[in-house]
């Protein structure tokens, strides 16, 4: 559940390598079935009700079964998040926000641990929410924010940003998911990470993490996200 973004080359996206990862530890019979979207937000997870589209769990499992041993990895909330910044939404609108995208995950989680829905097997492993600030609320200090839709810094949002990865934690536990922490492995990687002042700095010359786009991943940062998940199905 990870679509993956240019200028990154197919090759180099996290999925990808997990994937050749992955058939590398199992074998070249894994069967991969991909239902990401560019620019999709929690909501897309699962069906809605009422709505005309298919959910994206829907889309990898249209039946409600799958009998093969499963194991689903996905990154979601960056562009819930995001869609946060963009509207400026003030910290109360920014937290109901967050509560319904983590009812959206926990929601997804509980239907991918079912036994109903995988008798043999269900494997989760999601993670949290990096940002590109550094813990800043810089927005701005990506070249090309106004180019991805941010206008303005994002201050507001911090306590309900926190609220969210608080709630990813909460539905890890829950659900007895893995979890990687993307935010703090990506902290100290992103367009502030020159200042000293800054709870993430790492010293000068450290590597930049994020493509232009602002908030998708660079090539190191795809195969850091990789690493991670890997080392997760490795124990």
């Amino acid at each position: 559940v990870t679509a993956g973004t240019p200028p990154t080359p197919i090759n180099q996206f996290y999925r990808s390598i997990v994937t050749d990862g992955i058939k590398q530890r199992f074998g070249q019979n894994v069967a991969v079935s991909d239902c990401s979207k560019w620019g999709a937000r929690n909501d897309d997870l699962n069906t809605q009700p009422g709505g005309k589209d298919k959910g994206q769990i829907d889309q990898c499992f249209p039946t409600g079964v799958e009998q093969k041993k499963t194991l689903v990895v996905m990154t979601m909330g960056g562009n819930d998040i995001a869609a946060w910044a963009k509207a400026q939404l003030a910290g109360p609108a920014a937290t109901t926000e967050a509560d319904a995208a983590g009812d959206q995950l926990a929601t997804a989680l509980r239907w991918l641990k079912d036994p109903v829905h995988c008798p043999n097997g269900s494997y989760v492993i999601f993670a949290n929410v990096y940002e590109y600030t550094d813990t800043s609320g810089d927005v701005l200090s990506c070249p090309a924010a106004g180019l991805s839709g941010f206008k303005a810094n994002y201050a507001q949002g911090t306590d309900a940003i926190v609220h969210f990865q608080e709630l990813y934690m909460k539905h890890a536990v829950e659900t007895g998911t893995d979890v990687v922490f993307l935010l703090e492995n990506f902290c100290g990687h992103g367009y502030k990470r020159d200042d000293p002042k800054l709870q993430c700095y790492r010293g000068p010359n450290t590597d930049l993490w994020f493509d232009l786009t602002c908030y998708h991943p660079n090539p190191v940062g795809h195969s850091k996200i990789a690493e991670y998940v890997l080392r997760i199905v490795d124990g």
